[in-house]
């Protein structure tokens, strides 16, 4: 367990692919190849900072974020949206465009001041239901309660019953939809969970 650093950006947009590919089918567009691009340039655009990876045998496997109210989830760019094109062609870029601005709002509210806030957390689909999750969710949890958090939060697209069911495992808690109705009619409809910290 380690922090991301600026060499692990290529294998993290291999990773937030295949989190968008699994929880959000259709946000991106196009090959795969141009999908992995895309997310590469997604990550390269935000700060870093708040990411851990998990490395095993000198490959990394997983990674996960940690946001707070001090230290916010960082917003992409509209720099990194408009160089979609580029990567993927006009017409995927633009039905990505739609998918990645439904994924914007999606984003839940930041944490309360006595909570953290876990996101961008993905397992490489290689190496799923080995361990690696689970130690990513609780190096960070870890460091939440170091910072003196008494909760962890997340939030979940409501279709992905396998994220909540591992999420309940460890002990998470449904607290309700992310967003009233009418905005569920533009976002991506998901969950909040939370688990208090000891």
């Amino acid at each position: 367990m380690r922090p991301a650093g600026a060499g692990d950006v290529g294998v993290l947009g291999r990773l937030i692919a295949q989190l968008y590919d699994f929880e959000l089918p259709g946000m991106l567009r196009g090959e795969v190849a141009a999908r992995v691009e895309a997310g590469r340039r997604l990550v390269a655009a935000t700060p870093l900072g708040g990411r851990f990876v998990v490395v095993r045998d000198g490959v990394v496997v997983a990674t996960g974020s940690l946001a707070t109210r001090d230290a916010p989830r960082p917003s992409t760019p509209p720099s990194a949206l408009l160089a979609l094109p580029s990567v993927m062609g006009a017409r995927d870029a633009a039905l990505s465009l739609v998918g990645v601005l439904r994924g914007i709002l999606t984003i839940a509210a930041p944490p309360a001041a006595d909570e953290a806030q876990l996101h961008s957390v993905v397992v490489d689909d290689r190496v799923r239901g080995q361990g690696a999750g689970l130690r990513i969710v609780r190096h960070l949890e870890g460091l939440a309660a170091a910072a003196g958090k008494r909760r962890t939060v997340l939030q979940v697209v409501a279709s992905n019953t396998g994220a909540r069911a591992f999420y309940r495992a460890l002990g998470y808690e449904e607290t309700g939809p992310a967003h009233g109705r009418l905005r569920n009619t533009v976002a991506f409809p998901s969950v909040l969970m939370s688990r208090p910290l000891a």
